[in-house]
């Protein structure tokens, strides 16, 4: 029988995340300690990274700048053995809220718009125009934050396990139940100590759009821990 993996989904780099503390390298040592077998680096995708609305060869600098902790993560992985695949958490120009985006690549990512100036139902839109690509609100019940319209979104993430924040788990699967939405699970690193507290089981995969599929099969399993 085929073994599962162990994922983390959420975890974020110092080079590009203004709130993060760990190196690339750093980040990989912390969750392959933890047990992972896989992670997603989703490091913060925002107006402010991006400065002004890039567009054409002006945003593929951009995204070069932006995929630089996912490529040292993925290097230091192949020599660690942990396998490491391209996210996002996006935030967009007109809200707080973040939105996790799995199974859009770097280069399919490069031809669609600077997504930090959409709309949140323009940011669906130019995700599922992608074949597998996946949004999902993060930590949609923090005090700060407003759950978004269902109807916007694929998922939510049920369990967020950042320890410096109260994410309101419960409320966020209730919401995800109610509406038939994608449920997702993860640490949210962004220091020492973070990694551990959620994960995603599933079968293995070799990219981020075969995981985005196994989420839409219902074959990805959250759960507390690794």
């Amino acid at each position: 029988m085929e073994s599962l993996w162990r994922v983390e989904t959420h975890a974020h780099t110092a080079p590009v995340s203004p709130c993060g503390r760990l190196a690339p390298e750093q980040l990989v040592e912390q969750v392959r300690a933890a047990g992972y077998d896989a992670l997603f680096v989703t490091d913060h995708y925002t107006p402010e990274f991006f400065a002004v609305h890039p567009t054409g060869e002006d945003y593929r600098i951009y995204l070069e700048r932006y995929f630089s902790g996912y490529r040292r993560a993925a290097e230091a992985g192949r020599k660690a053995g942990l396998r490491v695949f391209p996210g996002l958490e996006v935030r967009l120009y007109d809200g707080p809220e973040d939105y996790l985006v799995y199974g859009v690549s770097p280069e399919q990512l490069a031809e669609l718009p600077c997504l930090a100036f959409l709309s949140l139902e323009e940011l669906h839109a130019a995700v599922r125009s992608t074949p597998d690509g996946v949004l999902v609100q993060a930590h949609p019940y923090r005090d700060y934050l407003t759950c978004q319209d269902a109807r916007h979104l694929d998922g939510i993430e049920v369990l967020n396990a950042n320890p410096r924040h109260d994410s309101h788990n419960d409320r966020a699967l209730a919401y995800a139940q109610a509406h038939g939405l994608l449920m997702t699970a993860g640490s949210d690193v962004h220091q020492v100590g973070d990694a551990g507290g959620a994960s995603m089981v599933c079968p293995p995969f070799s990219n981020g759009q075969e995981f985005a599929r196994l989420l839409r099969q219902g074959c990805a399993a959250w759960r507390s821990g690794v």
